[in-house]
């Protein structure tokens, strides 16, 4: 019983210790990102002085290559606020599961195992939106808290959605990281040629 005890203290410490560090590798990529679009911004007559419209000159892959940075550091940018709509929306169901479960240890309710099954990429960004449009529908009262199989399908529809929004953070974090990286390089490239 103790090494349990045990166990459970360092995977909530460890649980924490991530939570931590993905928001600051979130926020640090959308501070990069805005700093950077900022940069380049304020330096914009110096690379687009010569944007000029025609299909019979030649291409400034300097302008190219600064338009393409700026696409991906946009996109970084994207997917790191909508990467913060999925973790909040995440904790707040993880957190109503927990109270629900033990709600139901309360009443002496046995809770079904966790059947989740790992999303897909577009599983994951479907629950996104399913859960922000529709969040109340995945709250269970304390009243609904009762032995019987509405109660549990709607308990695994709830645990079900918070392993999609966990899916779908580590996606859009994947996504923000490496449009940054590209952004970034893009640009380099772009002071560099000029």
């Amino acid at each position: 019983m103790n090494n349990k005890l045990k166990y459970r203290e360092q995977y909530r410490f460890w649980t924490d210790k991530r939570i931590t560090q993905l928001s600051f590798h979130n926020n640090l990529l959308l501070t990069l990102g805005l700093a950077v679009v900022g940069y380049f911004w304020s330096e914009k007559n110096g690379v687009f002085s010569k944007l000029i419209i025609n299909c019979d000159a030649e291409i400034d892959w300097s302008i190219v290559i600064c338009v393409l940075g700026f696409a991906f550091i946009v996109v970084s940018i994207a997917a790191g606020f909508i990467l913060s709509i999925s973790r909040l929306y995440d904790l707040r169901l993880t957190s109503h599961v927990s109270l629900t479960k033990m709600r139901a240890a309360d009443e002496s309710i046995e809770v079904k195992p966790n059947n989740s099954i790992k999303p897909t990429c577009q599983e994951s960004i479907k629950s996104l939106y399913d859960v922000f449009q529709n969040y109340q529908f995945y709250e269970i009262s304390k009243n609904e808290i009762k032995d019987t199989e509405e109660f549990h399908k709607k308990l695994a529809e709830a645990r079900q959605k918070k392993c999609d929004l966990g899916g779908s953070t580590w996606l859009l974090l994947k996504w923000q990281t490496l449009s940054m990286l590209i952004g970034v390089a893009l640009f380099i490239v772009t002071l560099f040629i000029k």
